[in-house]
């Protein structure tokens, strides 16, 4: 069966897996020692603790990876790094480079490039935005006690799909997250729904299209909705008439987004039983679909849980809209398992179930696996004729058990009551 395979091509596939191995044997070790580590903890302190651990597990890899062994970035940050490069120049998005991320991304992700200007830099910038979230969160939604809120710390951080999709993949999709949390935050601290509309304002505008989701439902809880508004406005629509201003109606791009089909989703496992009857050949009428679908089902579990305070509220909702949208849209690929990965492990107290964390740890690997292998195939959206070959065969059984793990998490949160 496996006489014929491309060891080369497929190595990253198999170095993939052998990390995901690796960081489960480790999480194994760690829940093993859990009570000598949390002493450890305590004895060190948080802000040394969480530098150790965020050193161990996320600069140290970078180091070895692309110092050491000189790997350059691959995956969208080349992608980033050229529209990073076009922005460091002052030239205007949209209009003068593509992107087909939120304005200010680009100029974002163009700052350490007058330090080091290389793909590498973007990813190292990926990292430390993650890291920077992470503290944001265990701030936000601390465990029992310090030590505890660190070893949950560094479960996330040896969590197969952070790992790889950070570090490796250097993907953004956790900023949406950090303005998410922002907002608890904020609250938290009791600030005006005015801070609230400019935090979420500006997390429209440094991200994805996507953010947007969470300003409807978050404007059906608070409680002064002018406010929220007004503060969504206030930095919205002068970055948005400048746009316009300069260049026309060339900020549209971002729409584009998502216009292929991708795996992991309900339609690429289906499609193999549906393909000829030729359903998910209208990409766009997909997600337009999809996108209504992820919007109701939100708005239905937000006001089932109108009583609920902003803190239980948002990591819930969160979950609710992006694991909806791994299921049911067709342009959702394994990479967003990152979006809600954290919310998922600090904002419920599902860590303290074992059959809980043996799953996610699972699930991920597969997770971290499946795009790789998904790609290398040549991205197909599987035919049923397809599965006759072992590499397409194996490729839709990752997808099976990614989508299974993304159902049982959207499931396990939908029934938490809170």
């Amino acid at each position: 069966m496996f006489k014929d395979l491309d060891y080369e091509l497929y190595e990253v596939v198999f170095n993939k897996a052998y990390i995901a191995i690796g960081l489960c044997l480790i999480a194994f070790l760690a829940f093993r020692f859990r009570g000598n580590i949390e002493s450890f903890f305590k004895q060190l302190g948080t802000n040394r603790s969480f530098l150790f651990i965020a050193f161990l597990f996320r600069i140290l890899p970078f180091i070895t990876v692309y110092i050491i062994y000189g790997y350059d970035a691959q995956s969208d940050v080349q992608i980033f790094w050229k529209s990073a490069q076009e922005a460091a120049k002052f030239k205007l998005v949209y209009r003068d480079f593509e992107s087909l991320y939120s304005p200010f991304f680009a100029y974002v992700t163009a700052i350490p490039l007058y330090f080091w200007n290389a793909a590498r830099a973007v990813t190292l910038l990926m990292i430390m935005v993650e890291l920077l979230v992470l503290w944001l969160t265990m701030k936000t939604y601390p465990a029992e006690n310090k030590p505890a809120t660190l070893f949950k710390a560094l479960i996330y951080l040896l969590l197969p799909a952070p790992y790889i999709f950070c570090v490796l993949g250097g993907q953004e999709d956790i900023w949406m997250w950090g303005f998410a949390c922002a907002v608890v935050y904020a609250w938290q601290r009791k600030k005006s729904d005015l801070v609230l509309g400019i935090i979420t304002g500006l997390g429209l505008l440094t991200t994805k299209a996507f953010f947007v989701l969470l300003l409807p439902l978050l404007f059906l809880k608070l409680k002064n909705k002018g406010q929220f508004i007004l503060g969504n406005v206030a930095v919205g629509l002068p970055v948005l008439l400048v746009l316009y201003f300069l260049g026309g109606t060339s900020f549209l791009m971002p729409i584009r987004l998502a216009q292929e089909p991708m795996a992991v989703n309900m339609w690429s496992v289906i499609n193999p039983l549906i393909w000829d009857l030729g359903i998910t050949q209208n990409i766009k009428l997909l997600n337009w679909i999809a996108l209504f679908l992820i919007f109701t089902v939100a708005v239905w579990q937000t006001l089932k849980t109108k009583s609920v305070d902003i803190e239980k509220f948002v990591p819930k909702i969160w979950i609710v809209i992006f694991g909806t949208m791994m299921v049911i849209q067709i342009g959702s690929y394994a990479n967003y398992i990152f979006i809600y990965t954290m919310p998922l492990i600090f904002g419920f107290n599902f860590f303290k179930r074992k059959t809980f964390l043996i799953l996610t740890f699972i699930f991920q690997t597969f997770a971290v696996i499946q795009p790789s292998q998904w790609f290398r195939i040549g991205k197909p959206f599987l035919r049923f004729d397809n599965l006759l070959g072992a590499k397409f065969a194996f490729e839709y059984a990752f997808e099976v058990i990614v989508f299974m793990g993304t159902l049982y998490w959207l499931t396990l949160v939908m029934k938490k009551k809170i």
